[in-house]
């Protein structure tokens, strides 16, 4: 979907990274409405696409200049509101504003759902942030007929990945959810299946998937070594949020969903010395770990699912990664 009114191949690449959302500089039918047709069709035509996302980004940019998370209702939805609320308590904490993501406003490529329920879902790609290097897809969703398109969700894109292509708006991309089958697996299993190999990288689902920056935090933080003092465990979940996704032109899907990890820091060793540092310091006022902190990371993310019988696997294509809370429980303190 054409959001910045500039020309877009499908196919073509954004930086390094191969980006194939549908480009639809045509002439694309008005939103849907009310008319009792049980045929489904495109949620947005191209003009409303940039008009909601030109509202978001106004509404985004005028809560972020306070840090009301109030503010954020209307514009932001799901975990997306979730993770903009967790970024503005670490800022505020920390004293520092550039944890809050600053998200580009011009995009370049996107589809739209085919649906004639609820939820709607719109994806659109932006131009490459020149901070990061690589461009987000954002998730729009309109959950009932009464409200606007808000933000879903936000996925920094991996460098390299590869986003397949979509049909354009003219025809509309079917919405996926977390059961939808054609693919060689469901969402949810392909969720299940990425939470395993966080959890266990050494076994068959942490070899199925190609390294990442999600999985080499989860590394990073397991790898820190404290055992002169206690122990550091990371243990990921899937979240509740759902899923966004859309179908591709090759049967396969783009999917977004949700994750966390919790990193414990347990003091076993009486007398020893174990702090955590950086922002989740900040939250609790005190770095020291007497008996165990817990430290909590929401993780949007996105994946490409391929088609059944296609012979390829699924692969993560992004994900976003902020604090969301720390906590400590000082009743296990070894003395």
């Amino acid at each position: 979907m054409m959001t910045s009114r500039r020309s877009f191949l499908a196919g073509a690449g954004a930086a390094a990274l191969a980006t194939t959302l549908a480009a639809c500089s045509q002439d694309v039918p008005s939103v849907p409405t009310a008319t009792g047709t049980s045929t489904p069709l495109p949620v947005l035509d191209s003009d409303r696409l940039t008009e909601a996302l030109t509202r978001i980004h106004q509404g985004i940019k005028q809560a972020d200049a306070s840090k009301d998370a109030n503010a954020l209702a209307g514009y932001l939805t799901g975990p997306a509101e979730r993770v903009r609320q967790k970024e503005y308590a670490v800022a505020t904490a920390v004293g520092d504003d550039s944890l809050v993501h600053v998200l580009p406003d011009t995009t370049q490529a996107g589809a739209v759902g085919l649906t004639k329920d609820f939820p709607r879902t719109a994806m659109t790609i932006t131009e490459k942030d020149p901070s990061i290097g690589v461009p987000y897809l954002y998730v729009l969703d309109q959950g009932t007929a009464r409200d606007n398109m808000r933000m879903w969700a936000w996925i920094r894109l991996f460098a390299g990945a590869k986003v397949p292509a979509t049909a354009t708006a003219l025809k509309g991309s079917e919405q996926i959810d977390a059961d939808s089958t054609g693919l060689v697996a469901t969402p949810a299993e392909v969720l299940a299946s990425y939470v395993d190999a966080l959890n266990d990288p050494n076994g068959a689902n942490g070899k199925a998937f190609t390294d990442d920056p999600v999985r080499q935090r989860v590394a990073a933080d397991r790898a820190v070594d404290v055992t002169a003092a206690g122990s550091i465990t990371v243990t990921a979940s899937a979240g509740t949020d759902g899923f966004r996704g859309v179908r591709t032109t090759d049967g396969g899907a783009i999917v977004v969903t949700t994750l966390s990890f919790n990193t414990v820091y347990s003091r076993t060793v009486a007398g020893g010395t174990l702090n955590v540092a950086g922002s989740a310091a900040s939250l609790l006022g005190d770095p020291a770990v007497r008996g165990s902190v817990t430290i909590t990371t929401d993780v949007m993310i996105a994946f490409s699912v391929p088609a059944q019988g296609s012979g390829k696997t699924a692969s993560a294509l992004g994900g976003d990664l902020v604090l969301a809370a720390a906590t400590r429980d000082d009743s296990t303190s070894p003395g």
